[in-house]
């Protein structure tokens, strides 16, 4: 049976803006729901600032290894655990999901939908079997990574930022196109841990 929920704010989108609003909102007295169709933390905490943060925290680990000949320390190449660099990564995404998780925001007073959401007027949301009327709808859905139209390229095994920190052994080479800060980052980073970049 379909439930209708009528609130004063909506927010659509569960990543780091969304979270934002939902949690202010409800603690400013407002009723609020927030609906996300994926993982609560969005790009960020997922796929973005937070494991990138954590490959780069381990990638200068190794790069002052290597770096050293000028301060007089012999400078040598670590042997990198490419597996136990992924392994501090995901352990790093964990120790933050509890502060963007489903749990933290119901505490919070939010009530947290999780369901992809769709308009089928413009006051109403229908999320799963619910449908929601709201006052004010905040649409903070994201964004997804841009796969370019590249002949070929759907013949090789790319990687895109959801990707990349799913891997279990470290690529010999890697092609980075893009050079915003995610494809900055992730460049710096497994050059400094030996792949060629």
């Amino acid at each position: 049976m379909a439930e209708h929920i009528k609130t004063d704010i909506c927010v659509i989108g569960g990543g780091s803006g969304g979270l934002s609003v939902a949690a202010g909102a409800a603690q400013m007295g407002a009723q609020t729901v927030l609906v996300e169709g994926h993982k609560m933390g969005g790009d960020c905490l997922n796929y973005g600032c937070v494991p990138s943060k954590a490959l780069l925290a381990a990638a200068e680990r190794a790069h002052i290894g290597a770096s050293n000949k000028p301060f007089g320390v012999a400078a040598t190449r670590p042997k990198v655990d490419f597996a136990a660099v992924m392994a501090h990564v995901r352990e790093t995404i964990e120790a933050i999901e509890p502060v963007d998780s489903v749990e933290r925001f119901s505490g919070l007073g939010v009530r947290v939908i999780e369901e992809t959401g769709k308009f089928i007027d413009r006051k109403t949301l229908k999320a799963g079997k619910m449908t929601i009327t709201a006052k004010r709808f905040v649409i903070a859905t994201g964004s997804v990574a841009a796969v370019p139209n590249i002949r070929g390229l759907k013949s090789v095994p790319y990687l895109t930022n959801e990707t990349i920190f799913t891997l279990t052994r470290q690529p010999k080479h890697l092609l980075i196109i893009g050079g915003g800060p995610i494809g900055a980052e992730m460049a710096q980073a497994f050059c400094r841990l030996g792949s060629a970049v």
